[in-house]
């Protein structure tokens, strides 16, 4: 009996396990390795933030799918991918492999010194949710904390609305190195200065942070006290040894447009850079697209088909940033649209994402 092995427990192999549970892959022996049970879908982060949903409402019981989809778990931290001796090793234990998919996520990348005293990473995801608690009880002990957010991209700027709108008794700075939101548009970039400017949320631009340390942020101009922080301000692959694997910048895994990494291993989402799309950016908008690709790849490999799938990044795609208090900010192309109707859009879409039929 062959074994398939699902390394990680992203987006890419929820859904596979979602497909197996209804279709289920006979005369294999499937493993799931992922040292978190519990997959966090970062679309439904910022809401869970405010208690629109709970902690259960935004996240996998990836045991259970396993369970649901006839599916070995594996609780184990993997450290390295062995090409060479086709073999998964975590801390524990080596699991050989007939065909591998990687699912591994990324990392927060930090690009300066810091101690990490009351800092948070926003990747994994579990950081931001066990920092709430961190947050609920800063609010009950000082009068008005002051929160600081180390980059200005979508994943910023949302959260600091979510905090805001959860704890209005924050104080709260976006420090950036660069200009907000490089990846939209100038309407939807005007929008936001105004609604970050409504809520007292202070953007500071153009300021590269040197270095955090004892509760201060050291920019190349100023010095900025904080009670937390949270460093949102790029992405790495993880923190694996990819022994014999073509790897590109920051320890993402090469992957062709069908998303193979070798002749009988796939991967997709943050953890891979697709070779002839090297600039395209670590986005869930793009991994949703990939995972049914992956599935029927995977698919096609087992059976010993060659007549893969590829993957092309979509030029346009929506993107809907939760604002706080139930409104949201909707993207496409030149189109721009805030408020309640917005919110209640995401909110469908995302609940229909998190439904598993059993």
């Amino acid at each position: 009996m062959k074994r398939i092995i699902l390394a990680g427990g992203g987006h890419g192999h929820i859904n596979v396990l979602k497909n197996l549970i209804k279709n289920p892959i006979k005369d294999h022996e499937i493993i799931l390795i992922t040292d978190s049970s519990r997959q966090y879908y970062s679309g439904m982060l910022a809401a869970f933030i405010e208690g629109i949903y709970t902690e259960e409402e935004i996240s996998f019981d990836v045991p259970k799918l396993c369970r649901l989809a006839g599916v070995s778990y594996v609780e184990e931290k993997i450290v390295s991918l062995d090409k060479k001796n086709q073999s998964v090793v975590t801390e524990n234990n080596s699991y050989s492999y007939d065909y591998l998919s990687v699912n591994l996520g990324s990392l927060s990348k930090v690009n300066f010194p810091t101690d990490f005293k009351n800092v948070t990473l926003v990747k994994p995801i579990l950081n931001v949710v066990r920092a709430k608690d961190e947050i609920s009880k800063l609010c009950k002990n000082k009068k008005n904390p002051k929160i600081a957010f180390i980059g200005a991209g979508a994943s910023g700027i949302e959260l600091s609305l979510s905090f805001k709108a959860a704890f209005p008794m924050l104080e709260i700075s976006i420090i950036t190195a660069h200009d907000m939101l490089s990846n939209y548009n100038s309407k939807t970039k005007k929008r936001f200065e105004k609604l970050l400017a409504s809520k007292d949320i202070k953007v500071i631009k153009n300021e590269p942070v040197n270095e955090i340390k004892d509760n201060k942020i050291y920019s190349n101009m100023s010095v900025y006290d904080f009670d937390h922080a949270f460093i949102t301000s790029g992405f790495c692959g993880p923190n694996v040894d990819f022994d014999g694997y073509l790897t590109m910048d920051k320890n993402y895994l090469s992957a062709s447009d069908s998303l193979f990494i070798d002749k009988n291993a796939l991967a997709m989402g943050d953890v891979a850079s697709i070779d002839i799309y090297p600039d395209m950016p670590k986005a869930g908008v793009y991994a949703i697209r990939e995972s049914p690709i992956l599935y029927e790849n995977l698919l096609k490999l087992i059976a010993g088909e060659s007549n893969f799938k590829s993957y092309k990044p979509q030029d346009k795609y929506l993107q809907i940033i939760n604002c706080g208090n139930k409104k949201a900010l909707s993207n496409y192309g030149n189109f721009t649209n805030y408020g309640r109707l917005s919110f209640i859009i995401k909110d469908k879409i995302d609940r229909a994402y998190m439904k598993v039929e059993e």
